[in-house]
């Protein structure tokens, strides 16, 4: 596979072929990082702190489900750089009061235009495209990074930034295609498109509680045997992870009016790793680019470290009546997660973070 490499004009960006995936340049940060062990909080990162120019802005876009001291932390290290630009989806079924969160920062933006999120459904979506425009409205901004309020980076966020900006934006893990042909025993699988899937219907969303989600177990694994179908097409749709980061180009492509893949994903499962990643493939098909499949199974996902663990101390009591959040990072795991090359963790908690941020404060 031939590399792509970028030339920058003045008038606009012309891409040429490079691998987004291995290979990207040697790091080299044009920006000095101060040391100063008795203000942290306020040391500046950024020699050059002249950020009107189209080239050094990047787009951080939140999904949060939460307000919480997490979210704060994730906040608080973004805007370390200040490159970085924070726009923050917060489910519209949560009555927050957001002027405890940086009502006076301008680079950070509790978007409006919210909805009620349901786990697995295409209200998902909705939220994301939300943020996309909003961030879109931004035009000195060129990157576009889709991350969860339980999200943190692992690297200091000026080196994240310096990376995003050397390539050519698009860093998607996209799994492989839905086989076309996996219709009566889609049931048994996560990503169901011709069986209808009421995850919107918040009354019997699978996360409603512990009897729901048993209820729903029982669905998914009998409607494999429901002979009646949704009459939509399986042909060309691609799963992945629902975290990106993305170029302009990409993200307005996004957010145009796609009505056959609206209409498909509509009622299906899991939306949101199906629709993004389809139409980046789409992208790419008509603007001759290329791409490589990762593993669902591995622990680097494009933008993120994720993780799968059984949790092993579990009480008699959270066994019966709470859901497993396998994907939740314990301390054990920090070395790992310290040594990957992606640029954040998934699934992180306050304690977590901040144990994170401490380690890569070290390099200030």
């Amino acid at each position: 596979m031939q590399k792509k490499h970028e030339t920058i004009t003045k008038s606009r960006k012309k891409y040429v072929k490079y691998n987004r995936f291995y290979d990207l340049f040697e790091i080299k940060p044009t920006h000095v990082y101060k040391k100063n062990a008795k203000h942290n909080e306020k040391i500046n990162f950024l020699k050059n702190k002249t950020i009107n120019n189209k080239e050094l802005k990047i787009s951080y876009m939140i999904i949060a489900h939460e307000v919480d001291a997490q979210l704060k932390l994730l906040l608080d290290s973004l805007l370390l750089d200040v490159r970085s630009i924070i726009y923050v989806h917060i489910d519209a079924k949560l009555k927050v009061n957001k002027s405890i969160f940086y009502s006076e920062n301008e680079r950070v933006i509790f978007i409006k235009n919210r909805v009620r999120v349901n786990w697995g459904g295409f209200s998902m979506v909705d939220a994301m495209k939300n943020l996309i425009r909003e961030a879109l409205k931004d035009i000195e901004s060129d990157r576009f990074v889709l991350i969860s309020g339980s999200c943190f980076p692992i690297k200091l966020p000026v080196k994240i930034n310096d990376e995003l900006l050397r390539n050519n934006g698009n860093l998607f893990s996209v799994w492989g295609e839905i086989d076309p042909e996996n219709l009566s025993s889609e049931g048994f699988g996560r990503y169901s498109v011709t069986k209808f899937q009421p995850c919107d219907v918040e009354i019997l969303n699978p996360k409603k509680s512990i009897i729901h989600s048993r209820l729903w177990n029982v669905y998914k694994k009998i409607s494999g045997q429901i002979p009646v179908e949704r009459d939509v097409s399986l042909s060309d749709l691609w799963r992945g992870s629902q975290f990106f980061a993305a170029n302009r180009e990409v993200a307005e492509w996004f957010v145009k009016s796609h009505p056959d893949l609206d209409y498909i994903l509509k009622w299906s499962l899991a939306p949101d790793e199906i629709y993004f990643n389809t139409l980046y493939i789409r992208y790419l098909r008509r603007s001759g680019g290329d791409f490589m499949k990762i593993l669902p199974s591995a622990t680097e996902q494009g933008t993120h470290y994720i993780k799968k663990t059984v949790p092993t101390d579990r009480t008699l009591r959270q066994k019966l009546f709470e859901p497993i959040d396998l994907r939740k990072l314990n301390k054990i795991d920090l070395p790992e997660v310290l040594a990957s090359s992606c640029f954040f963790a998934r699934k992180c908690n306050a304690e977590i973070s901040k144990e994170i941020e401490r380690l890569w404060r070290k390099e200030i």
